[in-house]
């Protein structure tokens, strides 16, 4: 396993912006962290550089910047909308842009509904991750309506019938769902191809660092190697330090990596 972070990690601003992942690559890098999950979200920010016309050569500095800094993109995450609803033209360019890059995973968030209506609606854009080589790896969510049980999204991947469609496990949602993390991450087997990794206690979406939270990670790493994943432990911790001063961001990266480092010391 390797240490990972969301290019989110610091993205959220004291005043409400964000700021675009080209500009925090280098920072990511100088602090130790090689493996990034580009947060394709980004789209939905209609002032980004990556929502305009010029998305595409966005994309290739992005490319620019990894070779520069010798980093690794594992995943990306597709742009969502807080609806429900498929965002087909933003979906769309996010497997573009996986397929430039050479990204191997896409997590993407499931409609509410269910399994059936979820194959139905997937089923065109898996076709296309097929044909780019990237897998559309569906994530565990946490909200009524929505696919929140493990035994649903494995029941979902199996409908595919595919090796590009696998589930992406949120430990925070998992969390304040009150789910056996243990349990989901041995059903999951060979299904389990990346991982959304943050802390709360059990209340709220709180995109926290572990132990800042109630999980309990040494059962989860366990869990883990037990079933032998060989996928990364990938941050999605960006709300641990929103509101800190832009002076003290970099020390969150630093606080972010040494957790990191840990989590892998902890791993039997």
């Amino acid at each position: 396993m390797r240490i990972a972070t969301s290019t989110n990690l610091i993205s959220f601003n004291r005043d409400g912006s964000k700021t675009e992942m080209v500009h925090l690559l280098p920072l990511y890098a100088k602090e130790g962290f090689r493996v990034l999950d580009l947060n394709l979200c980004e789209m939905l920010n209609p002032n980004a550089s990556l929502a305009g016309e010029q998305w595409k050569e966005y994309a290739e500095r992005l490319g620019q910047l990894r070779h520069q800094h010798t980093l690794v993109f594992n995943q990306a995450h597709a742009p969502y909308a807080r609806s429900g609803e498929i965002l087909e033209e933003l979906l769309t360019r996010a497997l573009q842009i996986c397929h430039l890059l050479g990204i191997p995973i896409l997590v993407v968030h499931p409609i509410p509904g269910s399994i059936e209506e979820n194959h139905h609606a997937f089923l065109p854009y898996l076709k296309a991750a097929e044909e780019f080589r990237v897998v559309l790896a569906f994530e565990n969510l946490n909200e009524e309506g929505e696919l929140t049980d493990i035994a649903d999204l494995i029941a979902l991947v199996e409908r595919f019938a595919s090796p590009f469609a696998g589930i992406c496990y949120d430990t925070g949602h998992a969390h304040m769902c009150g789910h056996d993390l243990v349990k989901d991450i041995i059903m999951m087997g060979r299904h389990l191809v990346a991982t959304h990794i943050a802390d709360n206690k059990g209340r709220a979406d709180e995109h926290l660092l572990p132990f800042y939270g109630t999980i309990d990670w040494e059962a989860v790493l366990s869990a883990l190697s037990e079933m032998g994943y060989q996928g990364d432990l990938t941050y999605e911790c960006m709300f641990f330090n929103q509101h800190l001063p832009l002076q003290l961001k970099v020390q969150a990266i630093r606080q972010a990596k040494l957790i990191g480092d840990f989590l892998l010391s902890r791993v039997p």
